[in-house]
């Protein structure tokens, strides 16, 4: 077998473990066949996001954060958040950061479980009343009003090119711009009085979402700012129960 034979074949194995589809120059886009939803051979970033969604609301629960590196002038809202969200029931339980009543607080461990939402204050946990800003952590898994109805409500998705990413740089990753309506996002911060945000959603090759990012208007006069959901981990079951 010739030398240029025996490269092309090399070439064609790998494409094809890794599941790949080439576009011009270095540029590839991952083609999971999975996300085939109407059945055409053809998988379109608005199949792709609404995939990762059907993943999301499958899980039994996620390991995430939810955070922003801008600080809006507002006496209520949420810098960070991360913890385990479970599915059924829905329960959350993490840590959160950001400014209540005007008052700044820093990692106050939270537990939200039976609709009711306790925060460790003072050295022990007690009845907490979120801010109306501010959702309960509990309910962003929900099919129908969690952060997820975000992917399929995106408009004007566009895929960019697909790249190595993860802790281990093992993943490969496609990111996917898009503009979502101020609706969609208030399912994930209530007072966001923006009409529309731009963001971008990053897909993992098993087509699980791995991180969005979304900036907009989320608090009235506080200007555009930039919201980061990054999800280390899917399939979590854990055990919440009142603390």
């Amino acid at each position: 077998m010739s030398l240029r034979r025996t490269a092309a074949l090399a070439v064609l194995v790998l494409t094809s473990t890794l599941g790949f589809t080439g576009c011009s120059g270095d540029e590839t886009t991952p083609t999971n066949s999975a996300a085939d939803a109407d059945g055409d051979d053809k998988v379109t970033p608005e199949e792709v996001l609404a995939f990762a969604k059907g993943k999301l609301d499958e899980t039994s629960g996620v390991e995430l954060t939810l955070s922003t590196d801008d600080a809006p002038d507002s006496e209520a809202y949420l810098s960070k958040a991360s913890g385990v969200i479970t599915a059924d029931p829905p329960a959350f339980q993490g840590k959160a950061s950001g400014t209540f009543e005007g008052l700044p607080a820093s990692d106050v461990e939270i537990v939200s479980v039976d609709g009711k939402v306790y925060a460790k204050l003072f050295g022990a946990f007690q009845d907490f009343k979120l801010p109306k800003c501010v959702p309960d952590p509990a309910g962003l898994l929900d099919p129908d009003t969690g952060f997820a109805t975000v992917l399929t409500d995106a408009e004007e998705v566009q895929a960019g090119k697909a790249e190595r990413g993860g802790a281990d740089n093992d993943e490969i990753l496609t990111p996917y711009t898009a503009v979502v309506p101020g609706a969609a996002v208030q399912n994930l911060l209530p007072c966001a009085p923006g009409d529309e945000f731009v963001a971008t959603f990053t897909v993992d090759d098993e087509g699980l979402l791995r991180t969005a990012e979304i900036k907009g208007q989320f608090f009235e006069g506080g200007g555009d700012l930039t919201y980061t959901i990054a999800i280390a981990d899917y399939d979590v079951d854990k055990a919440i129960t009142k603390p």
